[in-house]
């Protein structure tokens, strides 16, 4: 994980925005040296619905994020409505 610089006090705020990329093998991107490990088992199917909304899109989190950085773990949250939680 990279170290946090913060900025100077009294310096202006700065905002920043994550562009969303897809990825097609997520399992591979995010556990790569478990190869056998599948969607189905993490996310409790292979459609990986949201518990909250049944939607099936899915952001992944940055490692820098508070929730990953607490965890330790890669978390996602989803798209449509926000929950998250880890894979």
């Amino acid at each position: 994980m990279g170290k946090i610089v913060k900025s100077a006090t009294g310096a202006k705020p700065m905002f920043f925005q994550a562009e969303l990329v897809r990825v097609m093998d997520v399992m591979k991107h995010v556990y790569p040296n478990q190869p056998n490990l599948t969607l189905a088992e993490r996310m409790g199917s292979e459609l990986a619905l949201c518990p909250e909304c049944s939607d099936n899109r899915w952001w992944l989190l940055p490692k820098t994020a508070s929730a990953v950085r607490e965890g330790g773990k890669p978390y996602i949250e989803c798209i449509n409505c926000g929950f998250t939680t880890h894979m």
